[in-house]
């Protein structure tokens, strides 16, 4: 591969985490980290869920997930219930509170991704969703290749 191509993607990776402040200890000032705040929207979307969903959705170690989702659940953001298929089974849902998070990650995600486009005229908001979903298309095909 050339090494010009890999230094250009790495240099697009930096600048898009830093645009978006994915970095920040804090994920759009709600005081919770990148990941707990996508543990959070992913319970929002998929609820009810178990564990295992939430590990296999996000690509991430099971010991941590449970890290988090207990995290979260002693803040008051989740609750998990036994499931009436398996007793072994936990179903996790967002409390009111949870579901307030939930609201205003969605929320704040879409202003950011509205500031970002601000000044940009429709013909070149247009090209950038373009190419962003060419990328995701083309990046999940060589996934699933490798896999």
């Amino acid at each position: 591969m050339d090494e010009n191509i890999i230094a250009d993607i790495r240099q697009f990776n930096r600048f898009y985490t830093n645009l978006l402040g994915v970095l920040d200890k804090h994920v759009l000032e709600t005081g919770y980290s990148l990941t707990e705040a996508r543990v959070v929207l992913e319970i929002g979307f998929m609820e009810p869920c178990i564990a295992n969903q939430l590990v296999e959705r996000l690509e991430m170690d099971r010991s941590y997930m449970s890290r988090i989702i207990s995290k979260l659940h002693k803040d008051g953001l989740l609750v998990k219930e036994s499931s009436a298929l398996d007793n072994r089974t936990s179903l996790i849902r967002l409390t009111p509170k949870g579901a307030a998070l939930f609201s205003q990650l969605n929320e704040r995600s879409d202003q950011q991704i509205v500031r970002l486009l601000q000044g940009l005229s429709q013909k070149e908001i247009k090209e950038i969703h373009e190419s962003m979903v060419f990328i995701q298309k083309k990046l999940k095909q060589t996934g699933e290749n490798a896999g």
